[in-house]
C-alpha cells in the first residue's frame, strides 16, 4: 500500500564498501564470466578423458568428484555475480536516512527472548526504546517465551520512563510451540489486532540496535513498494581478536547476500530484519516447519513476487557464543533447520503454492548435500594422496592438455577470489565461502541424530539462553574442556584428518622422488615430473590440499590456543541516552579488517609462482 505522504529521504556519502564495489564491479563481472566458461571447458574435457581412458581406476573418478565438490561454491558465487550484472542498476545499496518527525510510518519492534540473561535482554530493550524515532510512532514489544518474573518486573519499572515499551508472554512452556517463529506469530496475530503498524522490526534478545536503526532501514522499504523485507548485517562486539572460529559470517553477508540483494532476493539473517506487516500476514506469518524460519520466510516472499533487501551498514551489535561448544551447537541448529525444509511439502499453510514448496524443499536438500560433499571431500584428500595416479595419462600430450586447463581453471578461481575480496570493501581472504566447512561432518551427524534419535522438542536456543549448556562451558576444568572438544565436538576427527592430510602429502612427494631417482637413468627428471603431475602435484590436488589444510587448521589452532572472548560489559560504556552501548572505538573495531589481503605472512603470492612453475614443468614432458 502506497503512503499518501512524501517522506524526506536523503542519501549519505558513499562509504568504502560502496566505493570499492563500484571500482571493482566490472573486473569482478568479467573474471566471473571467464571463470564460468573455463569451469565448463575444464570439466567437459576432464570427464571425456576419464570416460575414454583405457584404464578407469576408482581414484581417477574420485579425484574428478572431489574437484567438482570444491569448485561448486566458487562457481555459484560467479553465477550470482553474472546474474546480478555489471550495470548501474547492480551497484551496491546506497546509505539512506529518513528525516523529519511528522507522518512517519508506525513500527512495532519485536524482541523475542527465552531464558537469556536478564541484563542482556534489558540492554537490548533500552537500546530499542531510545532509538531516534518519534515515540508516538513506534512500540517495543518484549516477547518472553521464558515467562521470567524478573523480566516482567524490570519492564514494568522501565515503562515509567518509556511508556511505548510492553511485556508479553505465551506462558512458561511456550518455547516448545514453534519456538521463535511461534513467538513472533503470537505478536503478529494476537497482539496487533487493535493497533496494526505498517512495519515491524525484529531484534534478537542479544542484538542491540543503533540509534539510527529505523531511520536507516525504513527508507529502502518506503522507496520500493514491492519490497516486503529488509535484513541488516549482524555485527558482534564480543568477537576475539582475528575471529579465529569465523563467527562473523563475513562471506555470507558481503559476497553471497550482497549479490542476492542486487537482484532483490536477499536472505533474511534473523535479527535486524524490518518488514511490511501486511506482506508477512499475507504469506501466513513466520513459517513453523523449520528452525530457520527467517531463511524460509525470505524464500516464501520471493516465491510470491516480493523483493527482499539487505543493508550492510553497522546498525546492530550482538553477541556470538563464547565457546567452541556454543559455536557448534548454534551452527548445528541452523543446518538442522535447512534439513527440515522438505517438510514444507506437508505444511498446513495454504498460502504457499505447490511449486514454491518444491523450490523450498530442493533448496534445503541442496544445502545438506553440500555439507555431505565437503564431508566426503575432506576425507578423500589423504586417500587420494596415497592412491597413485589421479588422472588419465595415456600420453604426455594428454597430461599437458589437462595440466594447462587445470592451471587456467585454478588461476581464474584464485583471481576471482582476490577481486571478490576487494569488491566487498572488507578485507576477506579468497575462498571465504569455506568458512566453517570443517564442521560439515559434525553437521551431518547432528542432522542424522536429530531426525533419527532425538526426542528434543523445538525450543528457543538463542545465544544467551541459560538453557544452553554452552553458556556453562567456561565453568568446566581444563581437562574436561579438552575432552568435550575432542570427543563431544568431534575435534579428534579434525585433528586426525589434518595430520593425515599433511602426512600423506609428504609421503607421496617422498615416494615419487625416491622411486624415480632410484633408477639413475638420464630420463629420471622427466619421469619424476610425469609422476608428480599425475599424482600429488596434480594442480587441483595441490589446490584442494591447501584448502583442506587451511580449513582444518581452524579447529586445530583452537586447541593449541583458545581464543579469549572479551567480557561483555568491558566492551560497553554509557552513551548520550544514558544506556550501556558499545562505544565508537569498539564499533570501529567491529569494522576492522582482520584478515590480511595476502594471507598470513603474505603466502598467497606463492600461488602464481607455483602455477607458473607447474606450467613450465609440463612443457618438458
Amino acid at each position: 500500500m502506497l503512503s499518501k505522504y512524501e517522506y524526506d529521504i536523503r542519501e549519505l556519502p558513499p562509504d568504502d564498501r560502496i566505493r570499492f564495489s563500484v571500482k571493482y564491479r566490472a573486473a569482478l563481472y568479467l573474471i566471473s564470466r571467464a571463470a564460468i566458461w573455463t569451469f565448463h571447458l575444464y570439466f567437459v574435457v576432464r570427464l571425456f578423458l576419464v570416460i575414454t581412458a583405457p584404464q578407469r581406476a576408482w581414484q581417477i573418478w574420485l579425484m574428478l568428484l572431489v574437484e567438482y565438490i570444491f569448485a561448486r561454491l566458487p562457481r555459484n558465487d560467479q553465477l550470482l555475480t553474472v546474474a546480478a550484472g555489471r550495470s548501474v542498476q547492480s551497484r551496491p545499496r546506497d546509505r539512506l536516512r529518513l528525516h523529519g518527525s511528522d507522518h512517519l510510518p508506525r513500527v512495532d519492534v519485536l524482541v523475542p527472548c527465552c531464558g537469556e540473561p536478564t541484563d542482556v535482554v534489558l540492554d537490548t530493550v533500552r537500546a530499542a526504546c531510545t532509538m531516534d524515532y518519534p515515540v508516538t510512532h513506534f512500540r517495543v514489544l518484549l516477547l518472553d517465551d521464558g515467562a521470567s518474573p524478573a523480566l516482567r518486573d524490570a519492564v514494568a519499572e522501565l515503562r515509567s520512563q518509556w511508556p511505548h515499551l510492553s511485556y508479553h508472554t505465551r506462558g512458561q512452556h511456550s518455547g516448545r510451540v514453534f519456538a521463535k517463529a511461534g513467538n513472533l506469530n503470537y505478536a503478529l496475530f494476537s497482539l496487533q489486532n487493535e493497533v496494526q503498524p505498517e512495519f515491524c522490526a525484529v531484534l534478537d534478545a542479544d542484538c542491540m540496535p543503533t540509534s539510527d536503526f529505523l531511520r536507516a532501514t525504513l527508507p529502502h522499504l518506503l522507496k520500493d513498494p514491492q519490497a516486503a523485507l529488509l535484513t541488516t548485517r549482524q555485527y558482534y562486539y564480543n568477537l576475539p581478536d582475528g575471529d579465529p572460529l569465523q563467527q562473523s559470517r563475513v562471506h555470507f553477508y558481503t559476497c553471497h547476500n550482497s549479490e542476492l540483494d542486487r537482484m532483490g532476493s536477499a536472505i533474511d539473517a534473523g535479527s535486524g530484519a524490518v518488514f511490511r506487516r501486511k506482506a508477512i500476514i499475507d504469506v501466513g506469518g513466520y513459517p513453523t516447519f523449520s528452525f530457520s524460519e527467517d531463511w524460509q520466510l525470505s524464500l516464501m516472499l520471493q516465491g510470491l513476487g516480493y523483493r527482499t533487501m539487505q543493508v550492510l551498514e553497522p546498525l546492530q551489535l550482538g553477541l556470538v557464543p563464547s565457546s567452541l561448544d556454543g559455536h557448534i551447537a548454534q551452527r548445528n541448529r541452523w543446518q538442522i533447520g535447512h534439513s527440515q525444509q522438505p517438510s514444507v511439502l506437508f505444511s498446513a499453510n495454504q498460502t504457499i503454492p505447490r511449486p514454491l514448496q518444491w523450490s523450498i524443499a530442493f533448496n534445503g536438500v541442496s544445502i545438506v548435500l553440500g555439507l555431505a560433499g565437503y564431508m566426503v571431500g575432506f576425507a578423500a584428500v589423504p586417500v587420494l594422496c596415497a592412491s597413485g595416479r589421479l588422472i588419465p595419462a595415456a600420453s604426455p600430450l594428454l597430461v599437458r592438455i589437462q595440466v594447462t586447463l587445470a592451471v587456467l581453471h585454478i588461476a581464474l578461481t584464485w583471481l576471482h577470489g582476490y577481486i571478490q575480496s576487494a569488491h566487498t570493501g572488507f578485507c576477506i581472504g579468497p575462498f571465504a565461502h569455506l568458512e566453517n566447512s570443517w564442521l560439515a561432518s559434525t553437521h551431518i551427524f547432528a542432522i542424522i541424530r536429530f531426525h533419527c534419535f532425538s526426542s528434543k522438542p523445538k525450543g528457543s536456543f538463542v545465544t544467551g539462553s541459560s538453557a544452553n549448556s554452552w553458556n556453562r562451558f567456561t565453568e568446566l576444568p581444563i581437562y574436561k574442556k579438552l575432552r568435550k572438544d575432542l570427543l563431544d565436538n568431534g575435534l579428534v576427527y579434525s585433528l586426525f584428518l589434518y595430520l593425515a592430510t599433511l602426512g600423506t602429502f609428504l609421503l607421496a612427494f617422498y615416494a615419487a622422488a625416491s622411486s624415480n631417482y632410484a633408477t639413475g637413468a638420464t630420463t629420471a627428471p622427466k619421469q619424476l615430473i610425469m609422476e608428480l603431475l599425475t599424482t600429488v602435484a596434480w594442480p587441483p590436488m595441490l589446490h584442494i590440499g591447501y584448502l583442506t589444510v587451511s580449513n582444518l587448521w581452524v579447529p586445530v589452532g583452537y586447541l593449541l590456543r583458545r581464543p579469549e572472548y572479551p567480557e561483555r560489559r568491558s566492551r560497553m560504556a554509557v552513551n548520550d541516552q544514558g544506556i550501556f552501548f558499545p562505544p565508537a572505538d569498539v564499533q570501529m573495531e567491529v569494522l576492522h579488517q582482520t584478515r590480511p589481503p595476502l594471507g598470513s605472512y603474505k603466502h598467497y603470492v606463492l600461488v602464481p609462482v607455483a602455477l607458473a612453475a607447474i606450467l613450465v614443468a609440463a612443457t618438458v614432458l
